[in-house]
């Protein structure tokens, strides 16, 4: 009788266990790494926003970042969010495994604060949206 109880909790310790083998093993990323910077003022454009932002030299440089990096789910290379306080607005860029991954635009939610602006389309700015990450002067 022992044995055969035995043998039921085995059974039953295998059939339990089996799912947590079934699990697909994801890798995490080797390096991981973000910098944020305090934006200046962030123009619209038909095309997606113009950035622009203090360096680590106190200078302004300026980052394009289109539409298109926008709302695709876990593929977006970008995120705009909204909120209010001292500290914003700012953007973090993040590099994964040394390349970039993606970055996210901290707004003041009110768009006739100082911070937004709207750029002209005559300024000749399209072909300065066609950029695959942002500049690395920071």
């Amino acid at each position: 009788m022992k044995r055969a109880g035995l043998m039921l909790a085995a059974g039953l310790l295998l059939v339990a266990s089996l799912p947590s083998f079934a699990q697909e093993k994801t890798t995490n990323p080797k390096d991981a790494y973000y910098k944020a910077v305090a934006i200046e003022k962030i123009w619209m454009h038909p095309l997606g926003y113009v950035v622009q932002y203090w360096t680590s030299k106190s200078q302004i440089a300026t980052a394009y970042v289109p539409f298109t990096w926008f709302n695709q789910g876990v593929n977006s290379k970008a995120d705009l969010i909204y909120g209010s306080g001292p500290g914003f607005p700012y953007m973090v860029v993040y590099w994964v495994d040394g390349k970039f991954d993606h970055l996210r635009l901290q707004v003041r939610e009110n768009t006739s604060d100082l911070s937004w602006g709207v750029a002209s389309q005559a300024a000749g700015l399209d072909s300065k949206f066609d950029v695959q990450g942002p500049p690395l002067d920071f």
